[in-house]
């Protein structure tokens, strides 16, 4: 326990520093405005006196330079002729590819079916979660800090097993996302575990006939940050889904989870606009929705068709 009494005071005392330092940089403009600004040009002078800076700038040839910059660029510029006509020559001998220009090359589209998919990550929801929840028990001495490190084991190697041999694979375009996302709620409880216990943070959220419910508060904050930093950090106002049925102006398309456009799974009717699309065919969405919303963003219309790489 006082080992981590310790670690929540550095985390308090870092936070005040950066308090410290944001007030001290709002009084730079003040020191700023008392500088003797005559004083300053007169050791300035005084330095370009003693230095003789001026007598060495005087005695430069400068029709000199000119003459042997401009020998350097006609040089460079013959040398940069000679490799764009190279480079031309290799363009029109090199094959041309049969995929069209306007399809995006997505890898590994349907290799894991979407229940897979959403299994998966429901699991680490609900482990990343139990990760939070063990450590309030923990705060509010349900069991001791050995079982805490036994079971926040476990969980830690549960997500991290997840990680990186089941969503790496699922989502290897969108990783770093789902990656910083649950690593960032397992830091979450770790951060709890650390200032749990410190008197600031009853000082921070006084509860003082319920005190439990600061640490309650303090751990909702986390969470909101956490989401709050993911949103602005991993947003995007698309998606990718899987043409069901195909028609004149609409289409049926059946979308998988997506954590950084905020897209539920489930099967959407979209506005073709004017793209000829087929059956089983990927293509890329267009959302509606904000980057706030709560009850999930949802595809309009088909932006593009992706051509899915072997």
């Amino acid at each position: 326990m006082d080992i981590f009494n310790k670690f929540g005071d550095l985390l308090f005392k870092l936070f005040s520093l950066i308090g410290a330092g944001v007030i001290g940089i709002t009084h730079i403009p003040q020191k700023l405005r008392g500088i003797d600004t005559k004083e300053v040009k007169e050791n300035i002078s005084n330095i370009r006196r003693e230095s003789g800076i001026e007598e060495k700038i005087s005695g430069i040839d400068l029709s000199k330079m000119k003459s042997q910059i401009n020998n350097q660029i006609n040089r460079d510029s013959i040398k940069e002729d000679l490799k764009n006509s190279n480079s031309s020559e290799n363009i029109n001998n090199s094959p041309v590819s049969d995929s069209p220009a306007n399809e995006i090359t997505f890898p590994a589209l349907d290799k894991f079916s979407s229940q897979e998919k959403e299994q998966t990550i429901l699991k680490l929801q609900i482990i990343s979660g139990s990760f939070i929840v063990v450590s309030i028990l923990y705060i509010f001495n349900f069991f001791s800090w050995i079982l805490l490190i036994l079971v926040g084991g476990v969980i830690v190697a549960l997500s991290l097993y997840l990680l990186f041999k089941k969503v790496k694979l699922m989502y290897s375009e969108d990783f770093n996302a789902y990656r910083d996302f649950f690593l960032m709620y397992l830091a979450v409880g770790i951060v709890l575990v650390l200032v749990g216990d410190n008197p600031a943070l009853s000082t921070a959220f006084p509860f003082q006939f319920l005190p439990s419910l600061s640490v309650l508060l303090f751990a909702v904050i986390c969470v909101a940050v956490v989401f709050l930093v993911f949103r602005i950090r991993y947003h995007r106002n698309y998606t990718y889904g899987q043409v069901i049925e195909p028609g004149k102006k609409t289409a049926y398309v059946r979308v998988d989870y997506d954590i950084r456009s905020n897209v539920k799974p489930d099967i959407y009717i979209v506005e073709n606009n004017n793209h000829s699309v087929a059956e089983n065919e990927w293509v890329k969405l267009q959302l509606e929705g904000g980057l706030l919303s709560m009850n999930g963003n949802k595809p309009v219309s088909i932006l593009d068709k992706l051509h899915p790489s072997s």
